[in-house]
């Protein structure tokens, strides 16, 4: 038997990075899956890729900005598993730049993926989860909830108002056994990466060195903690805001005294 065997979760993002990763470990951990993702091509292969394998699995289109796209996936997973019991709001798009210069409508397209879609999915999620007695809500959030990142006011503004959103959510539903999580990763090799690193003056090299680990986390280390949130292993925990950076946060730049080394 698999650690979330035979529960139903939906995955939002989940053609790809932390999502997919998700997918995939959700899958042989004996959930059944449905991945929305905006992307079709994506999703799909990645969906037939684990029918193949044996996994119980099934792709919806789903734009988080559009709240019907979101009721949708719940209806594919009441209609084809029988029901939900986790959602893992993870699709994230961000515009950036000096807050000045932001325009207008890239400030609201990246809160309505990155906050409003985590409303919608918790909205579309929680009644089909009260019908099942409970439920694990896991939204990815990030370490830019806690520390300003330049060029970055849209993403660290949706990033720290998830937090408080999902920490309302677990004060309201708790009664009703469901729980509702944030994972707060640093920085995971995913397409999103790949993106800022044709921007920011820092190389792959160097962001690698920031962390306590010396290297980038990779998406399968983000999917192991919303696995652990997903499960029964963690009933203790609802409201948190789990960091999961390898020890990016942790350290002080100021000594300059390398790590040790032997």
């Amino acid at each position: 038997m698999g650690r979330i065997q035979d529960k139903v979760a939906i995955i939002t993002g989940g053609a790809s990075g932390i999502g997919a990763a998700t997918v995939r470990r959700f899958a042989e951990e004996g959930a059944r899956v449905v991945c929305a993702d905006i992307n079709e091509e994506g999703g799909r292969q990645l969906c037939e890729e684990l029918k193949r394998q044996g996994q119980t699995v099934a792709f919806q289109r789903a734009d988080v900005t559009r709240l019907d796209d979101l009721r949708a996936a719940v209806a594919v997973a009441v209609e084809r598993f029988g029901g939900l019991d986790i959602i893992h709001n993870n699709a994230a798009w961000s515009g950036g730049g000096y807050t000045a210069d932001i325009d207008a409508d890239v400030w609201q397209q990246s809160l309505q993926v990155m906050l409003t879609g985590v409303f919608y999915g918790m909205k579309a999620a929680i009644p089909e989860m009260l019908k099942r007695g409970g439920g694990s809500i896991i939204n990815t959030s990030s370490i830019e909830s806690f520390v300003a990142e330049i060029m970055a006011a849209p993403y660290n503004t949706a990033k720290a108002g998830m937090i408080n959103l999902t920490r309302t959510v677990a004060v309201e539903y708790g009664r009703k056994n469901i729980r509702a999580n944030c994972i707060c990763p640093g920085v995971v090799d995913t397409p999103l990466f790949h993106l800022l690193l044709q921007v920011a003056p820092k190389s792959r090299e160097e962001v690698a060195a920031a962390h306590a680990y010396g290297r980038i986390l990779q998406p399968e280390e983000i999917a192991n903690v919303a696995l652990f949130l997903a499960s029964d292993e963690s009933s203790a925990i609802t409201g948190a805001a789990i960091v999961a950076d390898g020890g990016l946060t942790c350290m002080s730049p100021i000594s300059g005294f390398p790590p040790y080394s032997g």
